[in-house]
């Protein structure tokens, strides 16, 4: 498939629905929402910012970068989603756009912007080019990606995923775009193995996902226990592998 003649894959709604229920517990979020935190408070510290959040979702993120005190915009295609998140942030300013044409933004506009889980969606190389327009000289991207195209399975096909990413592909693509590379971790390396072999086995099976978003709570509580601990861990040990990247990059 040649991703590039694809503008955005559709992200379903009942899929949003499945994912707002499961986000605020579930072992992959919190330990995400960890490992986010930890960036932007080496990166961006606690001084106020101007954020925007490309595909806000259900606004967990922006209810939680708006508690820090940070001025947040949360942009998304689904208005099922922005409805959510100005449930719970009745007074955050929310912006409906796709993902695929010129966001509705002026140039320079905001000294951090996060992209969480959405460049597999959609044609990359524009949307970067979009944040890096809307993103203050010297600002900040903050940005997570599945990893390993050879973990595909049910899953990406199912959330509308174009690709995954390995940290050259990654590297190639920011450079390309003209962004320096500040850091790039993985995500997810002590449960590589578990997810390895849930990927393999539900490469066609809607069963192993639903299985693998349903953990009973004992399992749930471990693995989210585990997540944190990689997340702390990875400031001081380079991590090999993952099934997920994150990387921060600066507009020059």
């Amino acid at each position: 498939m040649n991703t590039r003649d694809i503008k955005q894959a559709q992200f379903r709604t009942d899929r949003l629905a499945r994912l707002a229920h499961i986000e605020r517990w579930h072992f992959w979020f919190i330990g995400r929402r960890a490992l986010v935190n930890r960036l932007l408070a080496k990166y961006v510290g606690k001084e106020t910012k101007r954020l925007l959040d490309i595909g806000c979702g259900t606004g967990n993120m922006v209810e939680i970068l708006s508690a820090q005190g940070h001025k947040v915009v949360g942009l998304d295609l689904l208005p099922q989603g922005l409805r959510s998140t100005r449930h719970k942030v009745p007074h955050s300013m929310l912006i409906q756009a796709d993902l695929s044409i010129q966001l509705p933004l002026s140039d320079n506009v905001f000294d951090v912007v996060i992209v969480l889980d959405v460049l597999e969606h959609v044609d990359d190389e524009s949307l970067l080019e979009e944040v890096k327009r809307v993103l203050n000289p010297g600002g900040i991207i903050l940005l997570t990606v599945p990893a390993f195209q050879w973990l595909w399975s049910f899953r990406d096909t199912d959330a509308g995923h174009l690709r995954r990413y390995t940290r050259k592909s990654l590297h190639d693509l920011m450079s390309k775009s003209d962004l320096q590379i500040v850091e790039m971790r993985y995500y997810q390396f002590f449960l590589f193995p578990f997810i390895a072999m849930t990927r393999f086995i539900g490469r066609k099976r809607k069963e192993v996902r639903d299985f693998e978003e349903q953990p009973i709570w004992v399992v749930n509580k471990a693995l989210s226990w585990i997540n944190r601990l990689e997340v702390w861990l990875s400031d001081y040990i380079p991590l090999p592998y993952g099934s997920s990247l994150a990387i921060v990059c600066q507009k020059s």
